[in-house]
């Protein structure tokens, strides 16, 4: 299943709740990449893999935490719902 939101979450000297970033927008943008993938098969077909794979691989980020530390030493929380 694929993420629905993303909860971005940057700590500061105050709180502040985790902004939701609505994935779901880009959800057609996944199928019509995986049906161009369809259609590059015959013609590139290590082109179509690798963007069938990143497809698969979005949709497979559910649950999926990732921290980041920037340049200037501030810290971004991810986390995809």
């Amino acid at each position: 299943m694929m993420p629905t939101v993303a909860l971005v979450a940057i700590p500061g000297p105050r709180w502040l709740p985790p902004l939701p970033l609505p994935l779901f927008l880009f959800w057609p943008i996944v199928w019509l990449c995986l049906g161009l993938a369809k259609l590059l098969n015959h013609d590139r077909p290590v082109g179509a893999a690798k963007l069938r794979t990143a497809m698969q691989t979005f949709r497979e980020l559910r649950g999926l935490t990732i921290d980041v530390d920037t340049s200037d030493h501030k810290k971004v929380h991810v986390r995809f719902v």
